[in-house]
């Protein structure tokens, strides 16, 4: 992996600060709403099976796990040491799980997935970097692009909204499902 630029230097430094105190540091385990944004998010992608998937923003793998079993092969990514230290322990008996530790959008596997979920990561990245991934998703994916994103107001400079808003400048319109405190947009790149 080549030296990652992204996030920003300060909000690098605070994930990497907040996973050094926790393994779960936004209790995506036994939080009410992780578990619901969670089942929102497997319902609106459907049952697969999907070939090829790769997640955006893994965090401690969490969601991961029960996105496996739809998958023949899935493939998640974070930038920070700590959750991918986490998500590799969790995911480890998992056979069809590769985790790898990159920032979107300038270490992207090579794959052409089926599906790609971005769960609360849009607004970590820049407009320019939102722009370049929105490209590589439009030249890559072969599937449904699903955004998940938290819509109250954020520690960076984009929140929820603007960030999505940035994503289909690049990807055309979406679908967009409201939920209480989290919205899911529905991209299809693919035509």
């Amino acid at each position: 992996m080549r030296r990652s630029s992204l996030p920003r230097k300060d909000t690098l430094d605070h994930l990497t600060r907040l996973y050094q105190a926790s393994d779960d540091p936004w209790d995506h385990r036994t939080s009410t709403y992780e578990a619901g944004k969670y089942a929102a998010t497997l319902s609106a992608l459907g049952p697969g099976p999907f070939r090829e998937v790769l997640e955006i923003g893994c965090g401690n793998g969490t969601f991961a796990g029960q996105l496996a079993p739809r998958c023949t092969r899935l493939t998640v990514m974070d930038c920070i040491p700590g959750a991918i230290g986490s998500a590799r322990r969790a995911l480890a008996p998992l056979a069809q799980v590769t985790v790898i530790e990159g920032a979107a959008p300038q270490d992207l596997p090579r794959l052409r997935p089926d599906l790609v979920v971005l769960s609360e990561v849009l607004y970590f990245l820049t407009p320019d970097e939102i722009a370049e991934l929105g490209r590589w998703l439009r030249d890559h994916a072969t599937g449904p692009v699903i955004a998940v994103n938290w819509t109250g107001p954020t520690d960076e400079p984009l929140d929820g909204a603007s960030a999505v808003a940035l994503l289909a400048r690049v990807l055309g319109p979406g679908a967009t499902d409201l939920h209480d405190g989290f919205r899911i947009d529905r991209f299809d790149p693919s035509g």
